[in-house]
């Protein structure tokens, strides 16, 4: 196979993982899992459905990302100037691979993992200017994953980078992916531990009071599921959820 043959590939399979890559780092994670152990607190197995469940999560992710994704074709739009350097990769890092002033004898500097490298590396020259628009629509996309991702999480991955060889300031999409990930599910369980709770505690009411009644054949989710529909009606539960989810990214 020819480099041009390759390089094309190499687009392709990039291009058919980044719906995937979007929607892992954005809300969509949050929100899908909240409202899936919302489902299972609830004991509605089949209410709201599967599909339902996942048209909400992409509703829901599209107000909050709407306006990040608006700033990204902006920043995407914004031609440099002719004769611009290239933004580096790890803001206010050098890029030598030795120490300055330094011969060929001196003690190698490690170098930062450029993600940008790589990529052009396996694009077509062709296509040079599309990733370089791809570069700068991600730096909308970098500020958000750094506003949400928590600061210990930031620290975890930096430190592992570091165990692998790899210099890094924290600031980099391939740094801020996991964090935000991990920050995310951390949320989203704690979340769901406070949805729970009402929920458990009107299941051991049930299943007490069948058994107080002589009822043990019958199992207390039937008395329960219309006592916590009820209560999720009452306390208008689904403004309340969706509230405090999406104010979590003002």
């Amino acid at each position: 196979m020819t480099g041009s043959g390759i390089g094309n590939a190499g687009l392709v399979a990039l291009l058919a993982i980044v719906p995937l890559i979007l929607l892992m780092l954005t809300s969509f994670v949050k929100v899908s899992v909240v409202l899936s152990l919302l489902r299972n607190a609830i004991g509605a197995t089949d209410a709201p459905s599967g599909l339902v469940i996942m048209g909400m999560s992409l509703v829901l992710t599209f107000f909050v990302m709407a306006p990040v994704a608006i700033e990204m074709v902006q920043a995407a739009a914004v031609v440099p100037a002719p004769g611009t350097a290239p933004t580096s990769p790890v803001p206010g890092t050098p890029s030598p691979t030795t120490a300055p002033g330094a011969g060929s004898a001196a003690t190698p500097v490690l170098a930062p993992l450029e993600l940008d490298a790589a990529l052009r590396a396996i694009v077509p020259a062709e296509h040079h200017a599309e990733l370089a628009a791809i570069e700068r629509a991600l730096g909308p996309l970098r500020h958000f994953l750094g506003r949400h991702a928590a600061e210990r999480d930031r620290t975890t991955f930096v430190a592992l980078a570091a165990r692998m060889g790899h210099r890094t300031t924290g600031d980099e999409l391939w740094v801020l992916a996991p964090a935000f990930l991990t920050t995310e599910l951390k949320e989203a369980f704690a979340i769901a531990v406070l949805i729970f709770i009402p929920f458990l505690v009107i299941d051991l009411i049930a299943g007490l009071a069948l058994a107080a009644l002589g009822l043990q054949s019958t199992s207390p989710q039937v008395v329960s599921l219309p006592l916590k529909l009820l209560l999720f009606v009452s306390v208008d539960g689904w403004r309340l959820l969706i509230d405090s989810l999406l104010r979590g990214y003002v």
